[in-house]
């Protein structure tokens, strides 16, 4: 059973933001680390059938899973787990691969709201102090906020500060980004146009060494930049198929070798191919 996505999506490198209703959905795993919040309690099973009532899960990567009972109300994240979110978010929730330990521990319930303006009780995760290795007060750019004026950036603006809490990356105050971190974001799209992008190409752009480079970019983007350069293929390839692109055309625009490809490395990811998103979702620039 395919999943009943109703709702709206926000696209960022690293992070797929979702808000609005979890329906049933049969087994299955995506590559990235999920953290469901809902104003309500769902029911999911793992691969041996072991079940799990809650408002709140973390599902590691590549772990099979099914909803059994959805929700009318629910934010689902999708992080990509070599990112310092996604890195985060499984050390802080102590979650496992067990459906019983999807759940994660929480200390005490603070009021943010999941959708629209009515507020609901979210527990917050055990631990708020930053993890060793984590960069104190910096914002990835995957919690840039949308534009403010679309129909829902209220909504995703609060969902993201949901998921900045949860990951450990809510500071207020961003630092700015390194030059040379500004300028590979800026060379990495004319990069994409003509193939493969390796990190030593973009570290010479720049005039940097490959390994600073990519210290850097980690540190300032929170996702490497190989899959930072992947999930910018998936963004640019799922904007066109929003926009009413056939899957071969967006999937040879955005450089994947078909659609087959652009729809294996998608549902790899998302548990979900790019077909079922395009025509019910309401995507956030």
């Amino acid at each position: 059973m395919s999943h009943p996505w109703r709702g709206w999506c926000l696209l960022r490198p690293g992070l797929l933001l979702y808000g609005g209703t979890v329906g049933r959905n049969a087994l299955h795993a995506h590559h990235a680390v999920q953290l469901i919040v809902s104003a309500e309690p769902f029911t999911m099973a793992d691969a041996q059938g072991e079940r799990l009532t809650t408002r709140i899960a973390v599902i590691p990567p590549d772990t099979r899973h099914a909803v059994l009972t959805g929700a009318r109300e629910a934010l689902l994240a999708h992080l990509d787990p070599r990112s310092s979110p996604g890195r985060s978010l499984l050390a802080r929730s102590g979650t496992g691969c067990e459906a019983s330990t999807w759940s994660p521990s929480v200390t005490r319930t603070r009021d943010l709201p999941v959708r629209g303006s009515s507020a609901h009780a979210v527990p917050e995760p055990a631990h708020t102090s930053p993890r060793p290795g984590q960069h104190e007060g910096v914002r990835p750019l995957m919690f840039t906020e949308p534009p403010i004026g679309h129909a829902r950036s209220a909504e995703a603006t609060t969902a993201l500060r949901v998921v900045e809490v949860w990951t450990g990356h809510s500071a207020a105050d961003s630092i700015p980004l390194h030059p040379a971190v500004e300028a590979a974001i800026t060379v990495i799209p004319t990069l994409l146009r003509r193939g493969p992008v390796r990190l030593r190409t973009v570290a010479d752009a720049v005039h940097l060494s490959p390994s600073w480079l990519a210290h850097l970019f980690s540190a300032h983007v929170g996702i490497p930049l190989r899959p930072y350069v992947r999930w910018l293929r998936l963004q640019r390839a799922i904007d066109l198929v929003a926009a009413g692109e056939t899957l071969t055309a967006a999937a040879h625009s955005a450089g994947f070798t078909d659609s087959p490809h652009f729809t294996r490395v998608f549902r790899h990811t998302f548990g979900n191919a790019p077909s079922e998103l395009a025509a019910a979702i309401d995507w956030l620039p």
